[in-house]
């Protein structure tokens, strides 16, 4: 390589914080791309087939039965990783990510259904693959500095990306997005390629990367039984459970009260742009620790997301009351990880990290069940109040995280 080369070009071809934020950030915008449409497609097609009123529970309905398969698959993955090796389990993840955006191209119910259980299986595969390759290289005392890298790259895939797959939607269809979204796809498989990963660096301890992968109940129970795995999953969960709720509720409130479909994509748009936030966060969090940045984030973003329902009828004074929860949450993306990252025993990654990816699963099917009830009984201002009482909850539970961690 040539060493006169500027130190990012270089960095991009070595493995460490640079090559998985820009893994994660190809990734990115692949999904951002049909992260809003997505909903808005689901609505649409629901509605043409069942009317305006029951349109909208048969939409959380198809979430709920994606999370849930997608659930499965992550307890069972490990067998996957064992078959396929990681390396092609984390291609294969990015080839159904493929597929499922031609998918819901269809513009069909069958065709929107298989395309978000195959969008959903692919997230998991490369979301598990990525984790476990970025345990491997990176030390975790580098992780404050890591994983708000990996955020910042990011932001403006999922700053831009979702307003864009909007337009795109808009004045070409879902077959616009799609390309895009597989496009990128396409860049991320020859990147990561050309990368020629291991699966066991001189970081990991002899033997530890390629340990056995135990039954997948056996996984549960054990990662269960280790209270500071439950806590780093439970925030998690809670953060991921705001932004499975900022994804798909804002797009169906617009919608539901005659709003040009470009005001939801720009709103999630901007909440993601807010990513760019990331280094101050870190800075923040390498001189108080990761607690307090936590809390903070999850007691005052539920606490505006809360108080949604008393400006229901006019948008866009909700517009910015999620934007300032996002601002909030992002403090969340930025350092959410990190708890469980610290806390699990380097011999038991394999094992472990498929089980705490889970919260993603779970903070989709667990509050899509609770709003599916909701929405068959009230409008969108309950799923708001769900919502913000439950990143309370999960603010209670990052209070019991060390306080310099």
């Amino acid at each position: 390589m040539d060493v006169n080369q500027p130190v990012f070009i270089r960095s991009l071809a070595k493995p460490g914080a640079t090559v998985f934020a820009m893994l994660f950030t190809l990734d990115s915008v692949g999904r951002a791309m049909v992260s809003t449409v997505l909903s808005m497609q689901a609505y649409a097609l629901y509605q043409g087939r069942f009317g305006l009123d029951e349109g909208r529970p048969w939409v959380s309905a198809t979430f709920l039965i994606t999370s849930l398969t997608s659930l499965i698959f992550n307890l069972v993955s490990p067998l996957f990783i064992q078959r396929l090796q990681r390396r092609w389990f984390y291609v294969a993840g990015m080839l159904v990510a493929i597929l499922a955006v031609f998918l819901l191209a269809t513009d069909t119910i069958p065709g929107q259904v298989a395309g978000m259980i195959c969008r959903a299986l692919s997230a998991a595969a490369c979301r598990i693959a990525l984790l476990l390759y970025m345990m491997d290289y990176i030390p975790r005392h580098q992780l404050v500095k890591s994983e708000p890298l990996r955020l910042f790259m990011s932001c403006i895939a999922w700053g831009v990306g979702p307003w864009l797959g909007v337009r795109l939607y808009q004045d070409h269809g879902m077959i616009a997005p799609a390309l895009v979204s597989a496009a990128s796809y396409v860049v991320l498989i020859a990147y990561f390629l050309y990368l020629r990963m291991h699966n066991h660096p001189a970081l990991v301890p002899a033997g530890a990367a390629l340990r056995e992968f135990r039954n997948p109940l056996g996984n549960v129970l054990h990662f269960v039984r280790q209270r500071k795995l439950r806590l780093g999953w439970s925030i998690a969960f809670g953060r991921s459970a705001w932004w499975s709720m900022f994804f798909v509720y804002p797009a169906l409130y617009a919608a539901d009260h005659k709003l040009d479909p470009q005001w939801a994509g720009g709103l999630v748009g901007i909440g993601n742009f807010m990513l760019v936030t990331a280094p101050l966060i870190s800075w923040v969090a390498q001189r108080t620790g990761i607690r307090t940045p936590l809390v903070f984030g999850l007691f005052v973003g539920g606490a505006l997301t809360l108080s949604i329902p008393i400006f229901y009828d006019h948008p866009t004074v909700v517009g910015l009351l999620l934007l300032m929860g996002a601002a909030c949450v992002v403090v969340l993306d930025s350092l959410g990880n990190i708890p469980f990252m610290r806390f699990v025993r380097p011999s038991e990654r394999n094992q472990m990290s498929p089980v705490f990816q889970t919260y993603i699963d779970l903070s989709d099917l667990l509050p899509s069940t609770i709003y599916t009830i909701l929405l068959s009984l009230f409008d969108f201002r309950a799923v708001f109040l769900a919502s913000g009482l439950l990143t309370i909850a999960t603010g209670f539970m990052a209070l019991r995280l060390p306080k310099r961690l």
